[in-house]
Protein backbone atom coordinates (compact mmCIF):
# COMPACT_ATOMS: atom_id res chain seq x y z
CA UNK A 1 0.00 0.00 0.00
CA UNK A 2 1.41 3.29 -1.06
CA UNK A 3 1.87 5.46 1.78
CA UNK A 4 0.24 9.22 2.04
CA UNK A 5 3.24 11.18 0.65
CA UNK A 6 3.51 8.68 -1.56
CA UNK A 7 -0.12 9.53 -3.33
CA UNK A 8 0.30 12.93 -2.99
CA UNK A 9 3.92 13.11 -5.33
CA UNK A 10 1.90 10.50 -7.59
CA UNK A 11 -1.00 13.27 -7.73
CA UNK A 12 1.32 16.15 -7.71
CA UNK A 13 3.77 14.76 -10.66
CA UNK A 14 -0.13 14.10 -12.78
CA UNK A 15 -1.15 17.82 -11.54
CA UNK A 16 2.31 19.14 -13.02
CA UNK A 17 2.08 17.34 -16.64
CA UNK A 18 -1.42 18.33 -16.81
CA UNK A 19 -0.40 22.24 -15.98
CA UNK A 20 2.38 21.95 -18.38
CA UNK A 21 0.27 20.78 -21.13
CA UNK A 22 -2.21 23.05 -20.62
CA UNK A 23 0.25 26.16 -20.71
CA UNK A 24 1.50 24.13 -23.92
CA UNK A 25 -2.07 24.36 -25.60
CA UNK A 26 -2.63 27.81 -24.58
CA UNK A 27 0.81 28.62 -26.16
CA UNK A 28 -0.59 26.69 -29.43
CA UNK A 29 -3.72 29.05 -29.37
CA UNK A 30 -1.85 31.89 -30.68
CA UNK A 31 -1.27 30.11 -34.20
CA UNK A 32 -4.84 29.31 -34.43
CA UNK A 33 -7.28 31.37 -36.96
CA UNK A 34 -9.35 33.99 -34.49
CA UNK A 35 -12.67 32.10 -34.86
CA UNK A 36 -14.55 28.89 -36.21
CA UNK A 37 -14.90 25.68 -35.54
CA UNK A 38 -10.93 24.15 -34.64
CA UNK A 39 -10.56 27.17 -32.36
CA UNK A 40 -13.45 26.22 -30.55
CA UNK A 41 -12.45 22.84 -29.69
CA UNK A 42 -9.23 23.60 -28.45
CA UNK A 43 -10.73 25.89 -26.54
CA UNK A 44 -13.12 23.56 -25.73
CA UNK A 45 -10.22 21.07 -24.84
CA UNK A 46 -8.69 24.26 -22.50
CA UNK A 47 -11.16 24.79 -20.48
CA UNK A 48 -11.92 20.83 -19.97
CA UNK A 49 -8.24 20.35 -18.61
CA UNK A 50 -8.76 23.48 -16.79
CA UNK A 51 -11.72 21.87 -14.78
CA UNK A 52 -9.56 18.53 -14.46
CA UNK A 53 -6.76 20.30 -13.05
CA UNK A 54 -9.22 21.70 -10.64
CA UNK A 55 -10.24 18.63 -9.40
CA UNK A 56 -6.63 17.13 -9.31
CA UNK A 57 -5.84 20.38 -6.93
CA UNK A 58 -8.84 19.41 -4.94
CA UNK A 59 -7.31 15.99 -4.23
CA UNK A 60 -3.75 17.11 -3.51
CA UNK A 61 -5.51 19.33 -1.21
CA UNK A 62 -7.06 16.68 0.66
CA UNK A 63 -4.39 14.08 0.68
CA UNK A 64 -2.28 16.95 1.72
CA UNK A 65 -4.50 17.11 4.87
CA UNK A 66 -4.04 13.38 5.61
CA UNK A 67 0.00 13.28 5.54
CA UNK A 68 0.61 12.34 9.43
CA UNK A 69 3.18 15.76 9.69
CA UNK A 70 3.42 18.24 7.36
CA UNK A 71 7.42 17.97 7.58
CA UNK A 72 7.52 14.68 5.59
CA UNK A 73 5.79 16.42 2.37
CA UNK A 74 8.23 19.54 2.99
CA UNK A 75 11.22 17.34 3.02
CA UNK A 76 10.09 15.72 0.10
CA UNK A 77 9.09 18.94 -1.94
CA UNK A 78 12.51 20.18 -1.76
CA UNK A 79 14.25 17.12 -2.92
CA UNK A 80 11.64 17.36 -5.64
CA UNK A 81 12.90 21.17 -6.68
CA UNK A 82 16.75 19.80 -6.16
CA UNK A 83 16.53 17.41 -9.12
Amino acid sequence: MASPSDSWMREFNEASKLADDIGARIAERSSLPPSGPETQRHVSAIRRKITILGTRLDSLESLLAKLPTPLNIRGTLLCVGKE
